[in-house]
């Protein structure tokens, strides 16, 4: 039967890993000389550890400390490369780890709030909050994917790495589900001016068929995941559908010589048309009549009969929505709290 090693030897040497690892990407701000101090020691008892001074653990155990010790080293490297500081153990962490590293610390955010907090600010529409959310619902869990199968990251990062995005994982799900609205509704959120320096707009995602879309004037959209929809342009400067999928859909463009109205680029498009019409003046596009209220199921975009709770399509409970802004709508009110249209 295997013995295990020694507790209080590891962890007096993770202390300090531990110390580095809970103070996360604000332990920049300390001196050059107390982050290359704090590497030499972590580093040594990273050796001592190898070495097998604290005994032999179980290789669950094992992985995990040693998670942990190189986690903390690649933490005060990436400090380094942030400040522009030369720094020697700089080359001991390749690029694509210190790239995987800052892509989790962004979601420490999370990590100091509880799930209540988190669904209060989703309720009161804190903007890093869903700026946040909107990129992991968008593009973050994808790139996880790569990242965690990666060979080229050790397999201690990936086992950090792995760790911490399952507990924000759990942690953002809980917090969702208290707040009442599904994932899926964050990829409709539009992109935030600091993102794009374009007016804010709204983007109808996975909406139903005959679903329009005006794409206005001069904006950028980008991200997106459009399906059985039409999505129009009347002019006045160009715009641009990048990044984005597009099925079942119709694309009607309309310009003149100096303007090329839809403009569409690292996009996938399938069993679409494309319609698109040069002339002077263009006539502007109707824009399609609103409701007060809509009950939808933001999972499929389907248009659900007044007073059903699941959707017909896909089985999701529906939800009641502002049929101004699209905003999930709170029983028993009588205006919209986003953009404060009665509400009958």
């Amino acid at each position: 039967m295997l013995k295990e090693g020694n507790r209080e030897c590891i962890d007096n040497l993770l202390r300090l890993s531990r110390y580095v690892l809970d103070t996360g990407s604000a332990i920049r701000n300390e001196s050059y000389d107390k982050r290359m101090a704090l590497w030499q020691e972590i580093n040594t008892n990273a050796d001592r550890y190898r070495k097998g001074d604290c005994g032999t653990f179980l290789s669950d155990l094992n992985a995990h400390f040693s998670a942990r010790f190189d986690a903390s080293l690649l933490l005060i490297a990436l400090t380094c490369k942030q400040n522009g500081e030369q720094f020697v153990g700089s080359d001991y962490f390749s690029a694509r780890e210190m790239e995987a590293f800052e892509t989790i610390e962004k979601f420490s955010y999370f990590r100091i709030l509880s799930k209540k907090e988190i669904a209060k600010k989703i309720s009161s529409k804190d903007e890093k909050t869903l700026a946040l959310l909107r990129e992991y619902s968008v593009s973050m869990k994808r790139r996880m994917d790569e990242i965690l199968g990666d060979p080229d990251i050790r397999e201690s990062i990936r086992t950090y790495l792995k760790k911490q995005w399952d507990e924000n994982t759990k942690k953002v799900g809980e917090a969702i589900a208290i707040a009442g609205v599904d994932l899926d509704w964050f990829a409709s959120l539009p992109l935030t001016i600091k993102e794009a320096d374009i007016p804010a707009q709204t983007i109808i995602i996975n909406a139903g068929d005959d679903a329009a879309i005006n794409l206005g004037q001069g904006n950028i959209v980008k991200d997106a995941v459009v399906t059985g929809s039409a999505i129009e342009s009347a002019g006045g400067g160009s715009t641009t559908v990048k990044d984005s999928v597009i099925t079942k859909s119709r694309i009607h463009s309309e310009g003149d010589p100096t303007d090329i109205g839809v403009r569409i680029h690292d996009s996938v498009i399938t069993s679409s048309t494309i319609k698109n019409i040069q002339k002077s003046p263009v006539e502007p596009v109707k824009e399609p009549e609103q409701q007060s209220i809509q009950n939808i199921c933001l999972i499929c975009g389907i248009t659900a009969r007044p007073g059903a709770k699941f959707c017909r399509n896909c089985g999701a409970k529906i939800s009641v929505v502002c049929g101004w802004c699209g905003s999930p709508l709170p029983p028993n009110i009588k205006f919209c709290p986003q953009c404060g249209q009665k509400i009958p």
